[in-house]
């Protein structure tokens, strides 16, 4: 049997099986183009119309977002996670969780400096005109005043070495609704570094501050000092890291790997926070390039890694 007689014996077989195919392809052709049939045909074959269903859903979600911010373009990014790196709200922010943490320090102590080495010689270097950021002038007797960092809720309490040295009579005054004064006690004093703690007796558990990583400072970062300048209590000021590793000689003592700030820092800062964004303490505020007893624009602080340690021993013995 030939092809020919083969064909001409099936010919209706043929003509239904030709048909049969055609009506597939278009029906696959028609469901997949939108023109009609569901979401889901029955042979599954609707690639083509999912495609359109998810471009008509972005551009109802585009429009919707534009009737709801009518000056924002199709093309702009929104989200709730993005923020900026550092706005006036992340400094109040900042402030406001350091605040309730940093006391003024109040004592009386006997001053016996030569007044020449309160006085910087003209034309000197910078080195000869930096001091601690309390210079007091010609007095035998004098209060001090200065800042400190409440580190444990028991009542301990980081300070400046020079703060209370040679001090009698020392009294914290916590921040809050009323103005509470504490007696305190030195519990530690390490000249060498220019720290020390005190220790009061609260009635009450106190707030603490939170200790960063002075380690992961750079410069330009944006940094708040607090403290009591002249007395004037929960004093903030704001500035950036000048240098995150500066080595001074003051008064003959050599620091090293210091902080320098050009956040205003003035007599009554000594032993006050040197905070980062994020409200965490980064260092503690000790010294000024002060060519005239006042701040110049150059403060210093030692980095809060070399507090931590002296901190931790204090509280654990």
């Amino acid at each position: 049997m030939n092809i020919r007689e083969w064909l001409s014996r099936n010919i209706i077989w043929v003509l239904i099986a030709l048909i049969t195919f055609n009506l597939l392809i278009v029906y696959w052709g028609t469901v997949n183009l939108g023109i009609y049939g569901t979401h889901n045909s029955v042979l599954g074959w609707d690639l083509l119309r999912r495609k359109k269903l998810l471009l008509q859903e972005q551009t109802q979600a585009s429009d919707a977002k534009g009737l709801a911010n009518p000056g924002q373009r199709s093309n702009d990014v929104s989200s709730p996670n993005l923020r900026l790196v550092c706005s006036d709200d992340d400094l109040a922010s900042a402030f406001a969780s350091v605040r309730p943490a940093v006391v003024n320090i109040t004592a009386d102590r006997v001053t016996q400096r030569d007044p020449a080495l309160r006085e910087p010689k003209r034309g000197g270097s910078l080195a000869s005109s930096i001091a601690f950021d309390d210079p007091s002038i010609r007095f035998i007797e004098e209060e001090s005043l200065g800042s400190g960092i409440i580190v444990d809720r028991r009542g301990f309490i980081v300070t400046n070495a020079h703060v209370v040295s040679k001090a009698y009579n020392i009294k914290v005054v916590i921040f809050g609704f009323e103005r509470k004064a504490y007696a305190a006690e030195i519990v530690w004093k390490d000249l060498l570094n220019d720290i020390a703690i005190l220790k009061i007796h609260p009635e009450e558990p106190l707030p603490t501050a939170i200790l960063g990583d002075s380690d992961m400072i750079k410069v330009a970062d944006r940094v708040l000092a607090i403290g009591s300048p002249f007395g004037l209590e929960q004093t903030v000021t704001a500035g950036i890291i000048s240098d995150n590793s500066r080595n001074l000689v003051i008064e003959g003592q050599t620091y090293e790997d210091m902080i320098q700030t050009d956040a205003a820092i003035n007599r009554g800062n000594s032993g006050g926070a040197l905070v980062n964004v994020k409200g965490e303490v980064i260092g503690i505020n000790t010294a000024i390039y002060a060519p005239t007893g006042v701040f110049a624009g150059v403060g210093f602080a030692i980095p809060i890694n070399r507090v931590k340690p002296i901190v931790k021993e204090t509280l654990t013995r």
